[in-house]
């Protein structure tokens, strides 16, 4: 790929999503931008799916969501080193704008309170997830030393990884005071003060864990990590900011304000919010868990076969703070789990395709998306090809599904919170009743269900129709306007095989002069090249040629000439005919690894042949057994010399008709 512009792709999403005066703010995660938009109606959806790097573009959660893969940081500082957008993901500055006259004409799309709910935990996670996944790399190797007993658990070196990679986690609170600040539209400074007080009694041990105001019991050490109840407490204290604000005199302001709101919100969220906090997890907690533990393999393959599809609506980031909850209530997380075998079900299938894939393009689209796949993240692949061709996505939530009761089934848990779950953070699975190995086989077989399935099955590579096709933005579904947008970045060559894939192409050969006819070189079917499951072929890379189905086992020489080519192996042949042309005769794909079992040679190279000589005989049904394509490829590897290549397909027996070749 060309070295992308990414100041001029910058400036090319921003125009694309409406223009930097319809953009309210902007954020990141792993893979995406996320935008905040005063009308979502002013985006063009076609035009940023063209752009480079970008895989997809969706409307989900109250946010724009440009989908980019791994390349999401460089594009996303691109946009800010020039347009300077609010970095966060809050909604307020839309609705004050427009109350000031300044937003967009056009009203805004309301909401749905499930909406509301998942923009605002994505909003308050994303900010921060690479960090959550580099602490959980690095509790990995915490785990690793303590286990395998690498250093002593008094040494200073395993004291410190140790502390890197707690420390977030029981400090939890203040990053997410941070985050919730901006997304309710409060004083950045007063919510980590509010989210310091309430982790500061772990550090102080003359504060009981319990005091007492008369019968009521307050608890003070319960809030380090604590997810709901300090977003509770920061909502509540931004409402609080914002009566002082209004009611306070300006002078008056500066020091009373944040006095003031901290001693309300503080006793409110010690007293009232914090409590109710711990309740609604724990109330979460034991809610998922009653659920899961009715049939932990029944649970472990719903979750498993769906989890990839809150992935492509972006809703994932805001269902995985219930595994911190989890992690806090019981000490272990099993959504976590599956989300691990989830993540190598969808790598497993892109890999499948990476293999399966005829055309050049997306055979190089799904080896990369299998690269970002292998390190936990599966955009690319669900983007670039899976969710694309339907078959390959439908094959990776069937591994899923597949992993998932395999998850069920053995127990396995993951003791510490990452929410990016790759190979390096198998060791956040050892625990009591779990371990890194039934992890890693869980995923293992994710991945091969997937792409087993992949492979032996294939895909319609011209068939670019999404699935959720029903979701609709105007006249058109999303999916038919993504199909219309592939159809657009086609060769003419492409759109015709996307035409229909059963069409045997026609060639013209009018004004033309026929200079040489190969023929059969066995009995069977003749298809053209482009249903070959072998990319090297299908692309016609090689050259022009036709695919023959063999119903034998023996080829002979298709025209008169010499044997320029004859692998010992007997797989492969080449001979140039006395009129020049030059053929290769290839039996079966990937027959090469057989070493010559199976085929037995009766000419050399050098040799000089008729039409009708036996070449080789082969044995089609073993080969078959031992897991081969039997289709045999005969390919003019010269056939830039010619006008015009023309096969003839159909029923053919050897000595038949097979190819024509034209001159000028």
């Amino acid at each position: 790929m060309s070295k992308v512009d990414y100041a001029r792709l910058a400036d090319d999403i921003v125009a694309n999503v409406g223009g930097k005066d319809n953009v309210t703010s902007l954020v990141h995660c792993a893979t995406r931008l996320r935008f905040r938009l005063k009308d979502h109606a002013k985006a063009n959806k076609e035009a940023l799916e063209e752009l480079p790097l970008v895989l997809s573009a969706v409307s989900a959660g109250g946010q724009y969501q440009v989908v980019i893969g791994d390349k999401v940081v460089p594009v996303f500082d691109a946009i800010m080193d020039k347009y300077h957008f609010k970095a966060s993901d809050s909604d307020t500055a839309t609705t004050a704008e427009s109350e000031n006259g300044s937003g967009s004409d056009t009203p805004q799309k309301k909401e749905s309170p499930f909406e509301k709910f998942i923009a605002v935990l994505s909003g308050i996670f994303t900010p921060f997830i690479s960090v959550l996944a580099g602490a959980g790399v690095m509790k990995g190797l915490a785990i690793l030393i303590s286990t395998f007993h690498w250093l002593p658990l008094s040494s200073p070196i395993y004291i410190i990884i140790n502390t890197l990679a707690s420390g977030i986690l029981t400090l939890l609170p203040i990053f997410i005071a941070i985050t919730a600040a901006d997304k309710f539209n409060t004083n950045r400074y007063i919510a980590v003060a509010l989210a310091c007080a309430m982790i500061y009694p772990l550090t102080d041990r003359a504060i009981p864990e319990v005091a007492h105001l008369g019968s009521y019991a307050v608890e003070f050490k319960t809030y380090g990590g604590a997810v709901i109840p300090t977003i509770l407490a920061i909502w509540l204290e931004s409402y609080v900011e914002r009566w002082f604000k209004k009611h306070l005199p300006a002078v008056t302001q500066l020091v009373f304000v944040p006095f003031l709101t901290l001693i309300v919100a503080g006793l409110l969220t010690f007293l009232i919010i914090g409590p109710l906090g711990n309740l609604l997890g724990q109330g979460l907690a034991n809610g998922y868990r009653f659920l899961y533990d009715l049939s932990p393999a029944i649970a472990g393959g719903i979750l498993g076969g769906t989890w990839q599809i809150f992935v492509i609506f972006g809703l994932h980031w805001g269902i995985l703070p219930l595994s911190i909850v989890n992690i806090d209530t019981y000490g272990f997380d099993t959504l976590l789990a599956v989300m691990f075998v989830t993540v190598y079900a969808q790598f497993g299938a892109v890999t499948g395709a990476a293999f399966r894939a005829k055309k050049a393009k997306n055979k190089g689209i799904a080896f990369s998306a299998a690269v970002s796949g292998f390190f936990g993240i599966t955009e690319p692949a669900i983007y670039g090809i899976n969710l694309k061709y339907k078959k390959a996505f439908i094959f990776g939530l069937i591994g899923g599904a597949v992993g998932g009761v395999i998850v069920g089934l053995t127990g396995i848990r993951v003791f510490q919170y990452s929410p990016i779950m790759n190979i390096f953070e198998l060791p956040l699975f050892v625990g009591p009743n779990s371990s890194m190995w039934l992890g890693l086989l869980a995923a293992c077989v994710a991945w091969l269900v997937s792409f087993l399935l992949t492979v032996l099955f294939g895909f319609n590579e011209s068939n670019s129709e999404k699935l959720f096709a029903g979701v609709t933005s105007g006249k058109k579904s999303l999916t038919e306007k993504k199909s219309a947008a592939v159809a657009a970045k086609l060769g003419d060559a492409d759109r015709e095989a996307a035409a229909a894939d059963t069409e045997e192409p026609s060639v013209d050969t009018t004004g033309l002069q026929l200079a040489d006819t190969v023929y059969s070189p066995l009995g069977g079917q003749a298809v053209p090249l482009k249903r070959v499951s072998d990319p090297v072929f299908s692309s016609e890379a090689m050259g022009k040629g036709v695919g023959i189905i063999p119903s034998e086992g023996k080829v002979v020489s298709p025209v008169d000439g010499e044997v320029t080519v004859a692998y010992p192996t007997g797989h492969a042949w080449g001979i140039k005919s006395d009129n020049g042309a030059e053929a290769l005769i290839h039996i079966g794909i990937n027959t090469v690894k057989l070493n010559g079992k199976y085929f037995e040679p009766k000419v050399k190279n050098g040799t000089k042949v008729h039409k009708g000589d036996l070449l080789v005989t082969f044995e089609p049904d073993k080969i078959k057994e031992a897991g081969y394509d039997t289709t045999t490829m005969v390919i003019i590897t010269n056939t830039n010399t010619y006008a015009a290549v023309a096969p003839i397909y159909g029923n053919t027996s050897a000595g038949d008709e097979s190819i024509k070749l034209y001159k000028k």
